[in-house]
């Protein structure tokens, strides 16, 4: 292992301290007016707007185990403050009655009306849209949308065969709710106050794994912190959560005291929007939402004089790009399509590794045997060792350290992996020993991985694509991180 390595972490902070700048957002004014969801089946929700916001999207959702086979209702909306989108289409207002639908878009006076029978039936088992509309902010002043249910007809047997069939749930004399629940969402686009307002920064991360560093205010000014909750939301569901912002880790940084979330993706989710909207009392009033290569395009000024930055970021970007390749994902939005360096590719002979490095240990000491090992490209990549149990009772007290740290297994069978996980850019070239409780000790690297992937791989321009962009990415994260 090279012995002059620093951590990333230290590295870091000193670079977010000497070379970064902060997020250039202007500060809206905290006057705002409210949009607000009503319904006659529970369903309420409402989001602040300003004078800068120029749509609303009005959502309400009907979650019923039953088999709707008929619905009549009505959308309301003051025509003085908001008028339908053009881009609404019954087809999109309404999807999931995606038979005998009939939806009266071109009306003036403030509502839109809307039925559709089935006799195969609707499902809106788990929660579906019922209605979905987009509208144009026109005017100004708290507002409300409203949907009335007039008649909501389920079936006991679909195809329905005679009314014998149907079962009323909404009609003039009845609403029953024992039947249902219901939801609503209301976004404003752009989303009412500024983020800025809350948000101290947004930073790309370095650390290990990629993704996105919030900085949020710890107390932003005219607002009680108390009330401020955040919903964070992207690609991966292990990092979607709503948290008070009293909750997230506290901190100081640039001399503020300020929360901090972090929000990380697959190496193939560049381009995957990650979203956190702020709620205030229970209200949505802001939205910042930017994807790791929007992030990475918009803020590459920033890393102007610094060369070393700018080429971390580049490669970074042609990972994301060759991981989609790989993985074929969104592969009509790659992550480099800004990108102004092109991929070199490498062949296996251009990694070097020390000897020693990827021979199989003998575990039979400790009841297994060695089978393989891979590296995971996730947020973070990992080295994964697998191993056979072939005897139960002497595997029961097996373990597998690096650096003194005992690791997790992953059990499948008789199958088990040790992980070493969290391994950052500037140390997949770095040689790391798994010790095991036999005495025996196994070396591997990231890149002697996906050296023997490309050796075996040779011709396959994914692959080699892919292999060479890790390369590069390590070379960079490197020389930048002056390891």
């Amino acid at each position: 292992m090279r012995t002059m390595k620093r951590t990333v972490s230290v590295l870091l902070s000193l670079m977010l301290v000497l070379g970064m700048m902060t997020i250039g957002m202007s500060v809206a004014s905290a006057a705002e007016t409210k949009v607000t969801a009503t319904s006659n089946i529970g369903a309420t929700a409402s989001a602040a707007y300003t004078a800068d916001s120029e749509q609303v999207t009005v959502t309400y959702k009907l979650n019923t185990a039953a088999t709707i086979s008929g619905v009549r209702a009505v959308i309301t909306y003051d025509k003085a403050v908001l008028k339908l989108a053009t881009t609404n289409t019954a087809a999109t207002c309404f999807p999931t009655l995606n038979e005998s639908l009939v939806a009266n878009l071109t009306k003036t006076d403030g509502r839109l009306p809307f039925n559709a029978s089935s006799y195969n039936g609707y499902n809106f088992a788990g929660g579906a849209v019922l209605a979905t509309v987009v509208f144009d902010i026109i005017g100004t002043g708290n507002t409300t949308v409203d949907l009335e249910v007039k008649d909501l007809i389920s079936v006991t047997n679909a195809p329905s065969q005679t009314d014998a069939d149907e079962v009323v749930i909404i009609d003039d004399a009845t609403n029953d709710t024992s039947k249902y629940t219901a939801t609503a969402e209301v976004t404003v686009s752009p989303s009412g106050i500024d983020p800025s307002v809350f948000i101290q920064d947004v930073r790309i991360a370095l650390e290990g794994k990629i993704g996105l560093n919030f900085y949020f205010y710890n107390a932003p000014q005219g607002y009680d912190a108390s009330k401020i909750s955040v919903k964070f939301s992207g690609p991966v569901e292990d990092y979607d959560k709503t948290v008070k912002l009293t909750d997230l880790q506290a901190g100081k940084r640039q001399g503020v005291n300020i929360r901090r979330n972090d929000y990380y993706v697959y190496a193939a989710m560049m381009t995957d929007t990650v979203k956190a909207e702020i709620f205030y009392d229970g209200e949505l009033v802001s939205t910042y939402t930017t994807t790791v290569a929007q992030w990475v395009t918009t803020h590459m000024p920033e890393f102007a004089s610094n060369t070393k930055g700018v080429r971390l970021l580049k490669t970074m970007l042609n990972y994301g790009a060759s991981s989609q390749n790989f993985f074929a994902y969104k592969t009509d939005d790659l992550a480099n399509k800004d990108n102004d360096l092109a991929l070199e590719k490498i062949t296996a002979d251009t990694i070097q590794v020390p000897a020693g490095v990827g021979d199989a240990p003998n575990l039979s000491g400790m009841g297994a045997n060695f089978s393989r090992c891979s590296a995971e490209l996730k947020e973070a990549t990992a080295l994964r060792v697998y191993m056979t149990v072939t005897d139960a009772s002497k595997f029961a007290n097996a373990s597998v350290t690096v650096d003194g740290n005992k690791l997790p297994y992953l059990a499948s069978g008789s199958t088990r992996a040790a992980v070493l996980e969290n391994i950052p850019a500037a140390y997949y070239d770095t040689v790391y020993t798994f010790n095991f409780s036999n005495g025996a000790t196994y070396k591997q690297s990231v890149m002697n991985y996906v050296k023997g992937v490309i050796s075996a791989q040779s011709g396959n321009e994914v692959v080699e694509n892919l292999v060479s962009s890790i390369y590069w990415y390590n070379q960079a994260a490197n020389d930048f991180f002056g390891a």
